[in-house]
């Protein structure tokens, strides 16, 4: 390959990773792709080196959804990036033209870059919801995809991978488990476990200390300690742990919305119209209230594919038969005339 195809391909990689190719750009990076394991393997590292560089203090969600709505997840990327010890030889980074031009994005960033990337400890990396478009997964190193809920954090463990896969969640995910030669994926919360091999379920922590893990396909191991009895969960069933009782139990799953917040589709079935404006301020992270209005409507049943938050008020006002008045985060539904 001559110098100037080397840096064709380049430029044409850093235009998908930046959402800049066109139709024919596109194709091209399909072939380029599908010609060889080790062109996937590379462009999934370039990919990463780019994220991480990415960030920044006001705009890490920015860029990061930049990078996530054009690349899609299922690529083998390392979680983490070991600094070459200074008595080794570091001629081999500098092999791959693409890595050269990782580097250079990384340096862009400077000393606040670096300041930002060793704030975290070397036995773990930390990703937020926060950071994260709700729609995209992170895709992590074995092939399993994650989605984070807002204000959620998952901790990924060095190590990760080789002899054990463990993640430790505070508030809620989604997890989709690729199956990896009878290697658990492990979930840690701070009360509980959550053990699987190749399965997908939701799982739900808050402050209190209550947990609950949903499962959607496969078979989940859930208990508090490996001493206490395990239950085993199976599509359509629910483990809950209970802070105050020190227990596990389990129950099928009743709740049509307990995905809502990574999918967007809001589901009621006669469902108490105060129960529905709750779940629908959560949503949409706004409060509801009603004045004057609504007292002879007992539930409602009705479902919202993703939509956005005018398109809801305005059939709730018709079912209301009210107007909308808005006050900070505060949506107040009152008499049409």
């Amino acid at each position: 390959m001559t110098k100037m195809q080397k840096e064709t391909e380049e430029q044409l990689l850093l235009k998908v990773i930046e959402g800049r190719a066109d139709e024919r750009e596109v194709s091209l990076f399909n072939q380029w792709m599908e010609s060889s394991g080790e062109n996937a393997e590379l462009f999934a590292r370039l990919k990463k080196a780019y994220q991480l560089s990415s960030f920044s203090n006001h705009s890490a969600k920015a860029n990061w959804e930049k990078v996530a709505n054009k690349v899609r997840a299922g690529y083998t990327v390392p979680d983490f990036i070991e600094l070459p010890d200074n008595s080794r030889g570091v001629r081999q980074i500098w092999l791959s033209p693409l890595l050269r031009v990782a580097a250079a994005l990384v340096l862009l960033i400077g000393i606040s870059f670096l300041l930002k990337i060793t704030v975290f400890s070397p036995e773990q990396l930390t990703i937020t919801g926060n950071d994260l478009s709700r729609n995209e997964p992170y895709p992590m190193s074995d092939g399993s995809l994650v989605f984070l809920n807002d204000d959620s954090e998952l901790i990924i463990f060095k190590g990760f991978g080789k002899k054990e896969r463990k993640v430790s969640l505070v508030g809620e995910a989604y997890f989709q488990i690729a199956d990896a030669e009878g290697i658990p994926f492990v979930v840690q919360t701070n009360s509980t476990t959550t053990r699987v091999l190749g399965t997908s379920f939701n799982v739900y922590s808050d402050r209190s200390g209550e947990v609950r893990v949903s499962v959607t396909s496969g078979t989940v191991e859930f208990f508090e300690s490996e001493a206490d009895a395990i239950l085993m969960l199976v599509a359509g069933e629910q483990g809950m742990y209970d802070p105050a009782k020190g227990s596990v139990e389990k129950t099928m799953i009743t709740d049509p919305n307990f995905q809502a917040w990574r999918t967007g589709v809001l589901i009621f079935r006669e469902t108490p119209l105060d129960d529905a404006l709750n779940l629908l301020g959560k949503h949409y992270s706004k409060t509801f209230l009603l004045n004057g209005v609504g007292e002879r409507i007992g539930s409602i049943t009705t479902t919202f594919y993703n939509q956005p938050l005018e398109a809801v008020l305005e059939e709730l006002s018709l079912l209301l038969n009210s107007k909308t008045e808005s006050r900070n985060d505060t949506i107040i539904f009152k008499p049409a005339s």
